[in-house]
């Protein structure tokens, strides 16, 4: 049997306990009480005579007032009604306009009758009857009233009994208790069972729901639980799966685009070169390079496409290799300055054969160490540094390397004089094979994966790389190195 379908059954039994024990409570409550308040007013009577005796009351005041309406203004008709009331140990009051008269056991007429006269004002009237409770000389009378509205002029008849013994408080209290009792087990009981289900059933009506979208393929719900409980902790470790499994999907998915989009760029910038050298190889062997210095121009440009696509393999080897964390990064301690100095050597061959002006600026401080890979750092200096030579648009196109330091981070910088980019484009060029679309027009030779490449570098380092451009005057790359964080 589901735990469900049990405590399904549980509820529907506590439920109909719980009525049963109300039921039966109140049964009892309300014959007890019935029977107290019978007690308090037929006095020494039997119940049998008591009834019979207040039928009687009732049926000749309603004969008299239907077919004899001139006898209820008779104090004969008003006595016999009072002699009625005697073994209630009761009278009768008469109220003829102003004038007030009593039949019956009424002791202290005076005196009850202006207590009734004021309890009369200030009590309410519902219809033709109405109940008025008095007290006088430590006794509790209640009185109906009745009225005669088919009568013209202004007649009631109060009939009074004696309830001072109901009334006593003494009595009263093992009644509340049980009343009480009562209620506390309606109130309790039923809520009881009631959170119960709602803790247990209905989250797990959501975890089944849960799993029957998750069998579908659909991962774009939550489930939200406030219950600390076992139920609850299963729905928070449920809900900490699906959202690994959507993160996990979502990965492989953007992994798959990038997968596509990584052939769709290797097929793109692999066919240029290759177009070169087939077209150039095809001149030759048809022997258009007919001289041998049209044949050395033909065989420069095939080995120059070459180096072309064998730099790209090796940037796409590279990259490939950081985004497994399979390259092997060797952290030690660099004095800057001297790093600075080899560097800048290095970068001045490079910007000389690209007619480049190269200058340097190095405010790190002459005992300024940086643990680093120093062949992966100079890898992106060079990196970012031919990325700027090889979008040049200027006569006299100039880049500038800056060493230095920034809080608690080794900065490095390098601007150019260049065309800069759009704004919108600086949050790019840090992806893959991104090249603006002008840039490809013009055929400009590279991977595309240059600046990819150092944002890995820099992001192994724990640094931050940033870009900021002018359109049509410059472009600032820095990225930082942390001080004495060492990588493992």
């Amino acid at each position: 049997m589901s735990i469900r379908l049990k405590l399904i059954l549980t509820y529907i039994i506590g439920i109909v306990l719980t009525a049963a024990i109300v039921t039966v409570t109140g049964i009892g409550l309300v014959t007890g009480i019935v029977s107290y308040f019978a007690k308090g007013i037929v006095k020494d009577q039997s119940p049998h005579e008591a009834l019979e005796r207040g039928v009687d009351v009732i049926v000749d005041l309603r004969y008299a007032e239907r077919y004899k309406p001139e006898e209820l203004s008779s104090p004969a008709f008003a006595s016999r009604l009072g002699d009625q009331l005697l073994p209630f140990e009761g009278f009768l009051v008469v109220q003829d306009g102003e004038r007030w008269e009593s039949y019956g056991a009424l002791k202290q007429e005076d005196t009850f009758l202006e207590q009734l006269r004021e309890d009369v004002t200030s009590s309410g009237k519902h219809g033709d009857v109405t109940f008025t409770v008095s007290s006088r000389e430590g006794r509790d009378w209640l009185a109906l009233r009745y009225d005669f509205p088919e009568i013209d002029d202004p007649l009631s008849y109060y009939l009074v009994i004696d309830v001072t013994e109901t009334w006593k408080k003494g009595d009263r209290f093992p009644l509340f208790v049980l009343l009480g009792i009562a209620v506390l087990l309606a109130i309790i009981l039923v809520p009881l069972i009631w959170i119960t289900t709602k803790d247990i059933v209905r989250p797990l009506r959501q975890l089944e729901q849960g799993s029957r979208l998750i069998a579908e393929g659909d991962l774009n719900f939550s489930l939200q639980s406030k219950v600390r409980n076992e139920v609850g902790s299963v729905i928070r470790s449920y809900e900490k799966m699906r959202s690994e499994l959507a993160r996990s999907i979502g990965a492989q998915l953007a992994l798959e685009e990038n997968r596509k989009e990584l052939i769709s760029n290797i097929s793109h910038d692999l066919k240029t070169p290759l177009t070169s050298i087939k077209g150039y190889v095809e001149g030759i062997r048809e022997g258009i390079a007919n001289d041998p210095e049209k044949l050395r121009k033909y065989i420069d440009v095939i080995h120059a496409k070459t180096l072309d696509m064998d730099r790209m393999i090796d940037d796409l080897f590279l990259l490939s290799k950081l985004d497994l964390e399979q390259e092997k990064f060797r952290f030690d301690a660099v004095s800057l300055e001297e790093f600075y100095r080899q560097t800048m050597n290095e970068l001045h061959i490079e910007c000389e054969r690209a007619g480049v002006r190269l200058t340097g600026e190095y405010e790190a401080g002459s005992d300024a160490v940086a643990t680093m890979d120093a062949q992966k750092i100079k890898r992106a200096i060079l990196n970012v540094v031919g990325n700027s030579a090889k979008f040049m648009d200027k006569n006299e196109p100039h880049i500038h390397v800056y060493f230095g330091r920034q809080a608690d981070s080794w900065v490095i910088a390098v601007r150019d004089n260049g065309p800069g980019m759009e704004q919108s484009e600086l949050e790019r060029i840090f992806d893959r094979f991104y090249r603006g679309d002008a840039d490809r027009n013009q055929n400009v030779a590279g991977s595309g994966l240059g600046l990819a490449i150092v944002k890995q570098i820099v992001a192994f380092h724990g640094g931050m790389i940033t870009a900021r451009s002018e359109l049509g005057h410059s472009m600032t790359v820095m990225f930082t190195i942390p001080m004495n964080q060492p990588r493992a």
